[in-house]
Order: structure tokens, then sequence, then C-alpha cells
């Protein structure tokens, strides 16, 4: 560990030995503030829509308000890939009935356009990720949703939403930031 007066001046590791060495440096830490939102190989867009598929604005969500949360990935030259999506909840919100679209079966939501299923879908308490089997010739735009209830009142950030490639991380997309508030019921 590092005393922060430490890194003031590059870190040099030299050996007294006549031998090859082999050196391993792992670096951990959190951003200061939010990384931008950013497309490497897919871009990946969030919007909130009540169930019946009308535009929401989840800044001003009452307390057991319910959400569809839709992602849509664009690919724009899609390739083999085992991609991964994963969407962080904002505090006080939490993901309701997953029943309605677990493995692709958007159900209530049939008004989604460009629907894929993942080959899996998870419904945690703080996220909601899904894996996709994709393959050049595939369509460039697909779209995966859950539904969402904002359960507690306050003012919370909106994690970002990403996409990567498992296997070639390169190939990434990350939306930006927000805010979030919940009011309470009356």
């Amino acid at each position: 560990n590092l005393h922060p007066s430490g890194l003031q001046q590059p870190l040099r590791v030299t050996s007294a030995g006549d031998g090859a060495v082999q050196a391993v440096v792992t670096v951990s830490g959190a951003p200061i503030v939010p990384e931008p939102a950013v497309e490497k190989g897919f871009k990946i867009e969030r919007k909130y829509y009540t169930l019946a598929g009308t535009p929401a604005d989840p800044t001003k969500a009452k307390q057991n308000d319910r959400f569809a949360v839709v992602l849509k990935i664009t690919e724009p030259l899609p390739q083999f890939g085992r991609i991964i999506v994963a969407d962080y909840l904002p505090a006080g919100f939490e993901i309701d009935n997953p029943r309605l679209v677990s493995s692709g079966d958007t159900g209530t939501l049939a008004w989604i356009e460009d629907a894929q299923e993942p080959v899996n879908a998870e419904f945690r308490d703080d996220r909601f990720s899904a894996a996709f089997q994709r393959k050049s010739g595939d369509p460039s735009v697909f779209t995966v949703a859950y539904v969402v209830r904002a359960v507690s009142p306050g003012r919370y950030v909106q994690p970002q939403a990403y996409v990567e490639d498992m296997y070639r991380p390169d190939r990434f997309g990350r939306t930006g930031t927000g805010t979030i508030e919940v009011t309470a019921a009356k």
C-alpha cells in the first residue's frame, strides 16, 4: 500500500540480481467522478416507460410507481460474441415480478421493439443482467426489458448500464449516470 505522498514520484522497481524478474502489478480504485458514456463497438441506451408503453420520467417517481426499463443495444457491425448486458438499479428501486420478462418473454410488454431472448437473465437485488449469444448477420439493434418499482422515498444516483463482449472487453458501451427522486406515496 502506497501512501498518497508516495504517489507524487514515479514508482521504480529494480532488481539487484542477474536473472530476469517477473512482476505483477495490480491497481484498484474507484473514480472520483462517474465515467462518461462511451461507445466502443456497442451503444447502450436506457429508457423508462409505463407498462403500457408510454415514455415515463423516473426522475420524478412516486413510491409504488412501476416502470418498464428498456435497454436498447446497438452493435453497428455484429460479430460473434458472448455479450453481457448489466443495469445496476438506483437505490430506492427494486425489480418487480421478474416472471413478466424472464427469458426474454416480454409478456405484457409486447409493445417493445427488437426484443431478443437472452441466453440467461438474472434479476438481483442490485441489478438486472442478461447474456446474449451474438453472431455476424444478427440484427444490429436488440433490446431487453425488465420491470422496476419505486419503493423507498429519497434522492438516488442512477448508475450506468453497460454492455460488454465477455471475451473481448475492448468491445463495450456504457450509459451516463443521473439522479432519480422517489417521493412518498400519499
